[in-house]
């Protein structure tokens, strides 16, 4: 019977990977195919990832799956995962892959604490104060007056 193989995608801060796994006699067996450097790029005044060098390292690994005749039924992709990109409703990417850290977010906790004071914002998230967070991103986005949000 012919191994089935699933492919994990790891993009961490400053590298990722490609782990192939396949279960065999009930265990399942990992197998690193593929790493890359990830970095953070100067763009427009702003910290981003460069998704372009994501998207091509991330197509560079599964075509190593292939190239070694171990072609994965499915990918899953894990990230850093307080970043965001904003689309519109058309698929296309608005703004820049600002990463969490940017600048932008200083000062935003007390922005997001006049909508919700910060006791209800953790009891209703269960996420600690760190200003990296998705939701002081969200309110620099906000406070930039660039539309984004409306457009997204």
């Amino acid at each position: 019977m012919a191994k089935i193989y699933y492919l994990a995608i790891d993009i961490g801060a400053s590298s990722g990977r490609h782990i192939l796994g396949h279960v065999e006699n009930g265990k399942l067996i990992n197998e690193e195919i593929y790493r890359f450097p990830n970095k953070i790029i100067e763009k427009d005044g702003s910290q981003c990832w460069d998704l372009n060098a994501l998207f091509n390292e991330i197509l560079h690994g599964i075509k190593k799956c292939a190239e070694i005749g171990k072609t994965p039924v499915s990918v899953g992709i894990d990230t850093w995962g307080v970043d965001f990109v904003l689309l519109d409703s058309d698929g296309n990417i608005l703004g820049n892959a600002v990463a969490y850290r940017d600048n932008r977010t200083n000062d935003m906790d007390k922005e997001v604490y006049k909508c919700m004071p910060e006791a209800e914002l953790y009891l209703r998230s269960g996420i600690p104060r760190q200003m990296f967070n998705t939701i002081f991103q969200l309110m620099a986005v906000k406070k930039a007056a660039n539309n984004l949000l409306d457009k997204t």
